[in-house]
């Protein structure tokens, strides 16, 4: 399986502001400042050198991943990053009307189908995409998103063929030789995320969830769903301190995620759902407070833990 990221912020986009660019650009030459950079080779030695926030951006398009298994292209939630893989697919079969590919959506909140108005290969006749979802009632609440008063184009002018397939909870089903497992989380309104397998390898996509400490009591009932992931992404929007002022808001902190992993010999992590509040540099002490709390836990001594930016590509 291929898996690319293609937004990864939570509740609302958050586009890098000026202040934030010119920010990055006074500590990089801080820096540079007492370095020798005179040649092409001394730059980019010190380039890389530099933090991820430094010289990248985790970015601020909400939720939206792809999924290559086999022969088959998986969508996994519809956020504003589905505006970018729209652009990828264009340069492939979506651009001519043969493009197919599978959705699998989690839960209708606006950071998880605010993309869908915007994404071209919805607009050609021709391309076929499958919705899945135990959603009910997934398809009327698509279209309830562009009636006129909040879109110019209804759901059913856009020309592709849009075929909804309802699907049940704590249950298995297939689409051609990926098997997907779904589970309800816990989260308002209710989420649910994904386990696939593929080709003796596991994925599993947590949606939205909030893990506290009533869910962790009876965490042995998402045994089935997390065991042996080659690769778990999970709801990670907090940090510890502050999941504990927003119990109910929905959402789970690292070192939540991290316990789960340890707990069911999860191989690699990455971190998801950024807090729209939280900058680039934000992350960077995330991750590194994440790692020291990865230290304590013996049975993750080699997990490798991440965080998750735009354009992130993982195979397993």
């Amino acid at each position: 399986m291929n898996i690319k990221i293609l937004g990864c912020r939570g509740s609302q986009i958050t586009p890098l502001a000026s202040a934030d660019v010119e920010s990055k650009i006074k500590k990089v030459l801080k820096q540079a400042s007492s370095k020798n950079i005179a040649s092409e080779d001394t730059i980019n030695t010190f380039i890389n050198s530099l933090s991820f926030s430094q010289k990248n951006t985790y970015g601020g398009n909400t939720t939206c991943l792809s999924v290559l298994a086999g022969n088959r292209r998986l969508i996994i939630d519809c956020g504003s990053g589905l505006v970018n893989l729209g652009k990828d697919l264009m340069d492939e079969n979506f651009s001519k009307g043969q493009g197919v590919a599978d959705i699998l959506m989690t839960h209708t909140h606006w950071d998880h189908i605010n993309g869908i108005p915007f994404f071209e290969p919805f607009y050609i006749k021709g391309n076929r995409f499958t919705f899945y979802s135990p959603i009910e009632a997934l398809y009327d609440r698509l279209v309830h998103q562009q009636e006129p008063v909040f879109f110019p184009i209804p759901f059913d002018r856009m020309a592709s063929e849009k075929i909804f397939k309802h699907i049940n909870c704590n249950e298995d089903f297939f689409i051609d030789d990926i098997k997907i497992f779904t589970k309800a989380m816990p989260h308002p309104g209710t989420s649910y995320g994904y386990r696939i397998e593929h080709d003796g390898k596991v994925f599993v996509y947590t949606g939205d969830c909030e893990f506290d400490t009533t869910e962790l009591d009876r965490i042995d009932t998402y045994r089935n769903f997390f065991s042996n992931a080659e690769l778990l992404i999970f709801d990670t929007q907090y940090t510890f301190s502050e999941s504990i002022n927003k119990l109910n808001w929905g959402h789970s902190s690292a070192f939540v995620a991290l316990d789960i992993a340890a707990m069911f010999g999860v191989k690699r992590i990455i971190l998801f759902h950024h807090d729209p509040t939280y900058d680039d540099a934000k992350l960077d002490k995330i991750l590194a407070d994440t790692i020291i709390y990865q230290r304590l836990h013996e049975k993750l001594q080699n997990t490798v833990v991440e965080v998750a930016y735009e354009g992130m590509e993982i195979s397993i």
